[in-house]
């Protein structure tokens, strides 16, 4: 199959060398300092447990147009990007499908032309990691499998050949609201800890407050009949008593906190920003305080330099 990824930042990057290594032509669409990167030592991702490392010198491409072809096309992009990839998208007819897999708090309708959503197939990786020195340090998120569209039988399938556990779901964009929630509530919880996992996990007040704020956040959701978030991430959060839920988060985040959570939004405040405000244009009047509370938190923090660190004052 032919397939192109557009936006080869740490998702893409996975998931074009694995498609790539199960035997299908997998060109890379990235600009600017990571297409240079890409060109001078290849695709290489490596597996932060085992460290397994691959490298694939696979092709890249600047940008789409009328003339590229493919069977179907990743979008990776980060939410604030989605609006011009999904335009970019609309202008390579030659494009059979795409899997949109993208942060997102809404209907897709409104941002799909309705040929456009015909040919679209809803999901979410099931990853985490970063980028560093042109190596892309990954996890799978073995408690989040890759998401899929339930309907679309033949991309789960393809997934699951390049080796990603899958979750088939009924319905993808309840599925995305649900996770906008948790994880908008989680970057303001690491906001309010200097996005320093190990902080947030030794502060059982700050988890709590985590907790009753997705609480808050899928109450709204209910109100609008969105569709149950996933049947464990439910108990855990809403039916097991906070006594006893907050300990449980306290011991994930202190040992996959980093790496699932304040890696990617320490880096990507501005989608956690844009995916925020997603969030809130759905709830509109619902209070929900302390959801609304750490989403300032996260628009207050202070903007952190490479690495992590403060600037100085």
């Amino acid at each position: 199959m032919r397939i192109l990824v557009l936006g080869a930042g740490m998702q893409g990057t996975l998931y074009g060398v694995r498609l790539a290594r199960a035997g299908h032509a997998v060109t890379l669409v990235a600009r600017g300092t990571r297409a240079a990167e890409l060109e001078r030592g290849g695709a290489i991702i490596e597996h932060v447990r085992t460290h397994e490392r691959i490298t694939l010198r696979l092709p890249v491409i600047a940008a789409l147009d009328t003339t590229t072809v493919a069977d179907l096309c990743l979008v990776t992009v980060r939410r604030e990007q989605l609006t011009v990839a999904l335009e970019a998208l609309h202008t390579a007819p030659k494009i059979g499908r795409a899997l949109v897999m993208v942060n997102f708090a809404g209907r897709f309708d409104h941002l799909f032309g309705l040929r456009d959503r015909a040919r679209v197939v809803l999901g979410f990786p099931g990853a985490a990691g970063g980028i560093n020195d042109g190596v892309d340090r990954y996890v799978l998120v073995t408690e989040q499998p890759t998401a899929v569209e339930a309907h679309a039988v033949d991309v789960a399938q393809l997934l699951e050949s390049a080796g990603f556990p899958l979750e088939r779901v009924p319905d993808m964009e309840s599925w995305l609201m649900r996770h906008a929630v948790f994880v908008t509530a989680m970057a303001g919880a690491l906001a309010t800890s200097a996005f320093d996992a190990d902080r947030l996990a030794r502060d059982p007040v700050r988890v709590r407050q985590f907790i009753t704020a997705v609480r808050e956040g899928w109450d709204a959701l209910d109100r609008l009949h969105v569709h149950p978030p996933p049947l464990a991430l439910r108990a855990i959060l809403t039916w097991v008593p906070k006594a006893l839920a907050a300990p449980y988060w306290q011991r994930l985040v202190l040992t996959r906190g980093d790496m699932y959570f304040a890696r990617h939004t320490r880096h990507a405040r501005a989608e956690m920003a844009t995916l925020g405000a997603d969030v809130l244009r759905l709830i509109r009047d619902v209070e929900a305080p302390h959801f609304r509370a750490l989403l300032r938190a996260l628009d207050d923090a202070p903007t952190l330099l490479p690495g992590g660190r403060r600037p100085l004052s």
